[in-house]
């Protein structure tokens, strides 16, 4: 497990989200202000989840090191 950008975040990737894993079903650009780059994450279950683009998560890739 890695902790990268969020704009990193692909489909498919499992994100660790309030200490419990959810797999990525889509990605969407989002906007948060005029300055403020976000996405909306959302998982095969469970709610979607709004973040800054910047912000860090923690995220598995399959086997997979991120970098």
């Amino acid at each position: 497990m890695a902790r990268i950008s969020a704009a990193r975040v692909r489909t498919g990737d499992l994100v660790n989200v309030r200490g419990g894993m959810q797999e990525v079903k889509a990605v969407r650009s989002d906007q948060r202000g005029a300055s403020k780059p976000a996405l909306t994450l959302v998982f095969k279950s469970g709610r979607p989840l709004r973040v800054n683009a910047t912000d860090e998560l923690a995220v598995w890739r399959g086997g997979r090191e991120l970098r």
